[in-house]
């Protein structure tokens, strides 16, 4: 590739060969951006097929991270990436053929440096399950637009992020969870000009899960690990409500 990419996409992975068809196909199938695309896979110690099926992908790089964590692997995609604009997934994940294309629309304000999309479940998910999703895409939306820095947050599985914020504050934090949502509190204290905004095209879906109580389960490991970060703020009462009804008044 002699010219430059517009986007470069990295996504982490251990042990997700069952999805990473389904992942990169989606990804090699995107809507033109105006620019090439690059995908970079990162590998952290997979001890399955996983490296195989990416190498059957002679247009997708493959990396590999020996350091355990998805942000660790990220940041080793960071390094290599080449492009301005850098686009995270998950390889349980597989995006909407528009995808890129909403990144790039979004990150044409200056003023926006992160962006985190619409993260919605299979079709066979339960219906309790889907019924969560749709209150965490309005809470997502709610949350940044209506409140202050403190309760805002991203999610490394559908979030984009200029190459210059982390040239200017530095890349992840080699955290187990949250380190998405660390830098969008290290964005605001460094650069508090800059800002995170939420994209309803910029979707995914999610194949991790299918229950609602396995989503539970891993979203109370974020309430806990986002306690680490001193800037951050849960959601109270009169916020959740809020996004309650924003979530009903968006539905109708």
């Amino acid at each position: 590739m002699t010219e430059l990419p517009r986007v470069s996409v990295i996504v982490p992975f251990f042990n997700r060969q069952p999805s990473l068809t389904a992942c990169i196909e989606a990804l090699l199938n995107q809507e033109d951006v105006g620019g090439p695309v690059e995908i970079i896979m990162v590998d952290n110690g997979s001890t399955d097929d996983s490296a195989a099926v990416v190498r059957r992908y002679p247009q997708v790089t493959l990396l590999r991270e020996e350091s355990p964590g998805a942000y660790a692997s990220r940041n080793a995609g960071i390094r290599q990436a080449r492009a301005p604009l850098l686009a995270f997934t998950d390889a349980d994940c597989v995006t909407d053929r528009r995808w890129l294309q909403s990144v790039c629309d979004g990150m044409r304000d200056p003023g926006v440096a992160i962006l985190i999309g619409h993260c919605r479940y299979p079709a066979e998910a339960s219906w309790a399950l889907t019924l969560l999703g749709a209150y965490e895409n309005a809470k997502a939306e709610y949350v940044l637009t209506r409140c202050a820095p403190a309760y805002h947050f991203a999610y490394g599985n559908n979030m984009a992020v200029r190459a210059s914020l982390f040239a200017q504050v530095g890349p992840f934090r080699l955290w187990a969870r949250a380190a998405d949502t660390e830098l969008v509190h290290r964005m605001t204290a460094a650069r508090p000009d800059l800002r995170v905004e939420f994209r309803p095209d910029m979707r995914i879906t999610h194949l991790e899960f299918l229950r609602v109580r396995d989503r539970v389960r891993r979203l109370s490991l974020y309430t806990r690990t986002n306690a680490q970060i001193a800037s951050f703020r849960e959601l109270g009462v009169a916020e959740r409500a809020g996004v309650l009804l924003h979530l009903v008044r968006g539905s109708r």
